[in-house]
């Protein structure tokens, strides 16, 4: 665990290091101290959280479909977020500002409504299979953009916010988002983790769990109502990032298996050194300008998530 938490620390000083202006951690004047604790830090703080919380939802869906596949985005369940946030934005039931808790309450509901539509869909006679679910959660996700973009035609001052939900970044973030994901990420996690055992014997088949004396359905329903959380609140502090649940999740199990008390913190922490490097390159590539770091999730993902594709399948199609 040493190396981690030196990876993470490194990370996080990589992040606070670089940006349009250039600082010198040993003679910081009061603007650079202006600018490193009051922007950066809590910029690169929520996006080592919101990159673990959507790295250990990607793994939590994958354990519970049994799919490597399986993650927020490709689910749908980020799109239904999405629509959560852009419903409460558009009819003023939340501040995009001020009010961070009551957009992540609408993001939550949405990710729940998106992720019952897929588990309806996606399954057949009680079984999951890679084909259904992947169109079951493109299918919903298309959807829901789509209402998304319904939403964005009826906004009016509210249209900047609802941008920027699907373009994802962390030019927003504040030390008011920070302190509620702060209080709400970590918890997830231990929370994930302590089922970890109950999960790893559900891996094995639903009636092996139940023989083994685990109550299978309380493990699905916690585990859902997890992963739905975790995409909630980083939809609400990011808006839609993609990939992140995906591949990180699968080298993590490439490197260390299958074990879930082994996995899911190590995704955790992965997945936040992942996303705060992809956030420091989309503030550096075109500065003073900046990428919304969906797109360069997007560069790394879809190329990995080809490849899983024909590894899974052995073509690229199904």
């Amino acid at each position: 665990m040493l190396i981690v938490w030196l990876a993470v620390l490194a990370a996080i000083a990589i992040g606070l290091s670089i940006g349009p202006v250039s600082i010198s951690m040993g003679n910081l004047s009061a603007t650079d101290k202006e600018i490193l604790f009051n922007l950066r830090l809590p910029r690169v703080l929520s996006a080592f959280l919101v990159g673990g919380g959507l790295a250990l939802a990607g793994a939590i869906f994958q354990g519970l479909f049994r799919n490597p596949l399986a993650d927020s985005y490709l689910l749908g369940v980020s799109s239904g977020a999405s629509l959560g946030a852009a419903a409460a934005i558009v009819f003023r039931l939340a501040s995009p500002v001020a009010n961070f808790a009551a957009i992540s309450f609408f993001a939550f509901i949405g990710s729940l409504a998106a992720l019952a539509l897929v588990f309806y869909f996606g399954q057949r006679n009680g079984a999951f299979s890679i084909f259904r679910l992947l169109l079951s959660g493109l299918g919903v996700g298309l959807f829901l953009s789509s209402l998304v973009a319904i939403f964005m035609l009826m906004a009016g001052e509210e249209l900047k916010a609802l941008i920027f939900f699907f373009l994802g970044g962390f030019s927003s973030s504040s030390w008011d988002t920070t302190w509620v994901s702060l209080a709400c990420i970590p918890l997830a996690v231990v929370i994930a983790c302590y089922f970890a055992p109950e999960l790893n014997v559900l891996l094995l088949g639903e009636e092996t769990a139940q023989s083994s004396g685990v109550r299978t359905g309380r493990v699905q329903l916690i585990y859902a109502v997890l992963a739905a959380l975790l995409t909630s609140i980083s939809v609400s502090i990011a808006g839609l990032i993609g990939f992140v649940g995906l591949i990180v999740p699968h080298m993590i199990r490439l490197l260390f298996g299958v074990d879930h008390r082994v996995l899911f913190p190590l995704t955790f922490f992965a997945g936040g050194i992942f996303l705060v490097l992809c956030d420091s390159a989309a503030r550096t590539v075109i500065a003073p300008a900046e990428l919304p770091v969906g797109i360069v999730t997007s560069l790394v993902g879809v190329p990995i998530f080809l490849f899983l594709v024909r590894k899974e399948t052995g073509d690229y199609g199904f």
